[in-house]
């Protein structure tokens, strides 16, 4: 699967679980309010929505063809007004975004699924990677970045989201945090994602999203 077929929310979820033994990096609240901000930037990608002054409006109501960016495009059309990104966070029910994504993913080959129940009660997913491509790609993209080399729109949108969700220090040693600062300075979606942490504590949610994804080879 080439990453160029992946949206922001698709490379998020890649980037939140290390290659190396599949451990999800930030905390499941912390996961899901990042991915529903990856859907908002898509959807102005896509000219579904856009910023007007510090509220986000819709401006073309018609589906796109993608399960989860439509859904969020028809919850904000049923408000049915402008507000500000870090509103919609809020707005949107980010809860399971992660199930959703890891199911998704698993059905286009990156993970694989396993089934099985926790003392033959409790329903659990397990995840491992069958295919590593996808995230040692975007991954060495936003390295190249650190790195200094210039990055285009939508890799800044990604460095952004990965930054303010607290991601990006757990999979680079950054050091140069004024410059990734300086890149992401007036990317909107990271802002929000920002504005969400700010105002919440970082507890892993308590939703009974109950995934784990395991390395390439676990059971």
């Amino acid at each position: 699967m080439s990453t160029e077929q992946l949206t922001f929310a698709e490379e998020l979820i890649l980037l939140a679980h290390r290659e190396t033994d599949g451990k999800q990096l930030i905390p499941n609240n912390v996961l899901n309010i990042s991915l529903t901000a990856a859907e908002l930037a898509e959807l102005a990608a896509l000219s579904k929505v856009e910023l007007r002054g510090t509220e986000l409006a819709v401006v073309d109501r018609q589906p796109v063809g993608d399960a989860e960016l439509d859904a969020v495009l028809a919850r904000m059309v049923k408000v049915g007004k402008a507000l500000s990104p870090s509103r919609w966070l809020i707005v949107i029910n980010p809860v399971r975004k992660r199930r959703h994504y890891l199911r998704r993913l698993s059905e286009r080959g990156t993970f694989k699924a396993h089934k099985s129940r926790v003392l033959g009660l409790i329903p659990v997913e397990r995840y491992g990677y069958d295919d590593p491509a996808p995230v040692r790609e975007v991954t060495e993209r936003l390295g190249q970045v650190i790195r200094g080399q210039k990055p285009d729109a939508r890799t800044v949108t990604l460095l952004a989201l990965a930054h303010r969700g607290g991601l990006l220090g757990r999979l680079f040693a950054t050091g140069d945090d004024k410059r990734i600062e300086e890149l992401i300075r007036d990317d909107w979606a990271g802002q929000a994602v920002k504005a969400y942490m700010d105002k919440t504590t970082t507890k892993p949610d308590d939703s009974g999203d109950s995934v784990t994804i395991l390395a390439s080879g676990g059971s």
